[in-house]
């Protein structure tokens, strides 16, 4: 019902809120994008992620997530799958990805680099979970590929161990 980004953004800003317990002051959407100057706080994420696993629209929402080592911006993350221990993550942790990259006099800049989603945990719990990397400074997008790996890696170690 509205026709203007700024409108939209109040709208969006008022379902966060309403919809989902997370207050206005704990992100910054500028757009529809979700890059730039976007900006989100860990607990307003993992708060979003809580509340979609009430929904009824949870399962259609979780499905769509990439899969680590399968599928979307998570089919090259497979190093993790090197360790016996960790290769059962496969399939596991659904996240969806976000990266935001600068250049600075000094080279490139991770601004940020996040997963955020859900581990079904070798355990058989379900976690929600966010994951990021802040202000890293890069040297080409090969070494921003090996942050997705660490990532990954993490996110294998949490199935492996909760």
């Amino acid at each position: 019902g509205v026709d203007s980004m700024a409108a939209t953004l109040a709208v969006e800003q008022a379902q966060l809120a309403s919809r989902y317990g997370v207050p206005s002051n704990e992100y910054a959407f500028f757009n529809g994008s979700g890059g730039g100057d976007t900006q989100a706080v860990t607990r307003a994420v993992t708060q979003f992620l809580a509340q979609m696993r009430k929904s009824a629209h949870f399962d259609t929402y979780f499905d769509a997530l990439p899969i680590l080592g399968t599928d979307g911006s998570l089919a090259f993350v497979k190093d993790y799958a090197a360790d016996p221990s960790l290769a059962g993550a496969t399939g596991q942790v659904r996240a969806k990805t976000g990266t935001n990259i600068g250049a600075t006099d000094a080279g490139l800049l991770l601004k940020g680099q996040a997963f955020g989603g859900y581990i079904r945990t070798k355990s058989g719990r379900v976690l929600n979970y966010v994951l990021v990397v802040n202000n890293a400074p890069v040297a080409d997008i090969d070494a921003v590929a090996q942050v997705f790996q660490d990532e990954g890696t993490i996110s294998a170690i949490l199935w492996r161990d909760y």
